[in-house]
């Protein structure tokens, strides 16, 4: 049973798929930073990601997950051919966090208790926040691996800083965020911890270990650092844009919406 109920024929979802998937697209390969120099086999995507998830729970996983592995498939087809070969292993990514992020939110959007919640998010974050900041600053692999990549000392300082000043603007949002337009749905808080649940299981560490298949399990450490510190952005990015998406059209697409099922 859909725990959101939209008024779109088959039809209505197949075009709007097909615009969701275009606008993936767009989001993933144009209005992206490819490369970050404190961050390598990571791509930062400003929305990419919160669309297929948004496209999951408003559509469907079936829906979600052939958003995902199409705007792969296609940003592929489309802009990168001639620069690298396919990798079907990052393409499993994206599947699985359109088919994977409708069920997830689904679970958390059927529970109550809030203040648990936030103490559970606020806690993990600490707790995995800690983790990589000692890593990061006291580890000589991570020494070893920085001067790999030529990335100065200077970002054994600022990463953990960095991802600390986002982490407190995620939980600002998800605290304090109020909307009128997005009364319909459950609160920021439900999606930001939704969003911090589908990051952590499919983008850390499924997509760390489909990325250190595809370039060599050697990398697995420096991947799956990488993909822990960009967690941070992802999250709260995810939660605004999701937030947002809903915000503006909800009113158009959602017929009911089940807060929470026995």
């Amino acid at each position: 049973m859909h725990f959101i109920k939209t008024n779109l024929s088959t039809i209505q979802k197949i075009c709007l798929a097909g615009l969701l998937m275009a606008l993936t697209i767009v989001l993933q390969k144009v209005i992206a930073v490819n490369y970050l120099a404190f961050a390598p086999f990571v791509r930062l995507s400003f929305g990419g990601p919160a669309l297929i998830i948004f496209s999951s729970i408003l559509l469907g996983p079936i829906y979600g997950a052939l958003i995902g592995l199409g705007s792969d498939l296609l940003g592929y087809l489309i802009f990168d051919p001639r620069l690298y070969p396919p990798f079907l292993q990052i393409t499993a990514i994206y599947t699985l966090l359109g088919l994977a992020s409708y069920f997830i939110f689904s679970f958390v959007f059927a529970l109550k208790n809030k203040k648990v919640m936030a103490i559970i998010e606020i806690a993990s974050f600490i707790a995995i926040w800690l983790t990589i900041s000692s890593y990061v600053i006291f580890s000589d692999e991570i020494t070893l691996l920085f001067s790999t990549y030529t990335i100065s000392s200077l970002s054994k300082v600022l990463v953990p800083i960095i991802s600390f000043v986002i982490f407190v603007g995620l939980i600002i949002f998800s605290l304090f965020y109020k909307s009128k337009r997005a009364q319909l749905f459950i609160s920021p808080l439900h999606i930001c911890f939704a969003s911090f649940i589908t990051d952590i299981l499919v983008i850390v560490i499924f997509g760390s270990i489909m990325k250190a298949w595809a370039f060599g399990f050697q990398t697995f450490l420096a991947i799956i650092l990488c993909q822990a510190i960009t967690m941070f952005f992802n999250v709260l990015l995810d939660a605004v844009f999701i937030t947002t998406f809903f915000s503006f059209t909800g009113k158009y697409f959602v017929k009911e919406f089940n807060h929470a099922r026995k």
